[in-house]
């Protein structure tokens, strides 16, 4: 069965926003043929939530079994780039889940993902630190931020005091040392606002080279983002799009850029015909 699903914001409460042309699926029901048109591209999406609370080894526990699960995978499973949101946790998740095991001084010559942490009781849980060695690059993004506003675990620490803790996570993309997207304690983003950030969040992925991509995000976003899409579906591929995120869950999504808006030609496609025997 061949599954079409439009990404246009169908909610009539959700923002006005240019449909986006798109087919986006859960990966397990791409077996069936997917619309090639010459432009589009398809780039597979893999959408993780963070772990637990780092004030406990909870969230060490279940990066690592996630780690171990994309292990047994092997050649199945490939990831171009890791994005993630600048936030203390999805960063220590998405270097539990992607690293390359414990970082130890002389051991390498790149910088590790992440630096050791000390135990300090209430807050945060003591790790090791953790290995670069292979993985993929590793990019900051904060257009995939939690729900902003009102919770003070939603408002970023300035990149000052974040990025020495990630030497190998790439923060050039962030516009500010301090943040300026969580605006008050009084305020809190609204759940339209959050599905128009997400068809943002889409279009900036579309726009990024490469074909396999890992994104480490929060559980308001993720099931905001998603509920823009697969309105028409059938009801298995719906229940799939839009269930809330368990902590290091990671389900993966197909998109497709259906007439090419962002002009990347698709590298699978040949064209046939007499074109091919010229």
């Amino acid at each position: 069965m061949t599954i079409s699903v439009s990404n246009e914001v169908e909610d009539e409460q959700a923002p006005a926003a240019s449909p986006l042309r798109l087919q986006l699926v859960p990966h397990r029901h791409t077996k069936a043929r997917v619309t090639r048109p010459r432009l589009s591209r398809l780039q597979i999406v893999h959408l993780i939530r963070h772990g637990q609370a780092s004030m406990t080894l909870c969230w060490v526990m279940q990066a690592w079994a996630l780690n171990w699960h994309i292990k047994q995978l092997g050649s199945r499973f490939r990831v171009d780039a890791v994005v993630v949101s600048p936030l203390t946790r999805t960063l220590e998740t998405a270097a539990g889940v992607f690293g390359s095991g414990p970082w130890r001084e002389g051991s390498s010559s790149q910088p590790p993902l992440m630096l050791e942490q000390t135990v300090v009781p209430g807050k945060r849980a003591a790790h090791h630190a953790i290995a670069a060695e292979g993985c993929p690059p590793f990019i900051a993004w904060e257009g995939c931020r939690e729900q902003l506003g009102k919770h003070p675990c939603d408002k970023r620490r300035p990149m000052r005091e974040i990025s020495p803790s990630f030497p190998a996570v790439d923060f050039s993309l962030l516009e500010s040392d301090e943040d300026n997207l969580w605006l008050s304690a009084d305020w809190r983003e609204s759940h339209d606002e959050i599905r128009k950030r997400g068809v943002e969040f889409v279009r900036w992925l579309q726009q990024r080279p490469e074909q396999h991509i890992a994104v480490v995000s929060h559980s308001a976003f993720l099931f905001f983002m998603m509920s823009n899409f697969g309105r028409g579906a059938a009801t298995s591929v719906q229940s799939e799009l839009h269930k809330w995120y368990d902590n290091c869950e990671m389900r993966t999504v197909v998109l497709c850029d259906e007439d090419g808006a962002h002009n990347h030609a698709d590298p699978l496609w040949f064209q046939g015909g007499q074109h091919s025997v010229k």
